[in-house]
């Protein structure tokens, strides 16, 4: 039995082509294809239309032939490699937070005098 590809498959074929002979190698947010832009739209299509497919067969289906995670997986890759996807905003948050933490763990000297010698019958229950 042939499996009839007339509704993904189509539509993943003009996205791949788009990218393919639009892209500028660029994944960084905003700077290879236009945000809200024809590839943007489309490639977003294709996500609803993959949600409602698995909503209504299950996320282990087949549509078309092709296992649903890699539907997923080829869209969610188009996404990220045309420069899509914005950065995840905890990221920048952690980023930014990171960036005002000053590493000074080493330089409190007076945390880390203890005088072992003093406490020995302590430790040693003498």
């Amino acid at each position: 039995m042939k499996v009839e590809k007339s509704i993904v498959t189509p539509k993943w074929l003009q996205i791949k082509a788009m990218y393919e002979q639009g892209t500028n190698g660029s994944n960084k947010y905003g700077t290879n294809f236009e945000i809200g832009g024809e590839l943007d739209e489309l490639a977003l299509e294709l996500v609803d239309l993959l949600g409602e497919i698995t909503q209504l067969k299950g996320f282990d289906c087949e549509v078309e032939g092709v296992k649903m995670d890699l539907w997923k997986e080829r869209v969610w890759s188009l996404i990220e490699n045309a420069g899509l996807l914005p950065e995840i905003a905890w990221k920048d948050e952690r980023d930014a937070e990171e960036a005002e933490i000053e590493d000074n763990w080493n330089s409190l000297d007076d945390e880390f005098d203890y005088d072992i010698e003093k406490f020995e019958n302590e430790a040693y229950g003498c």
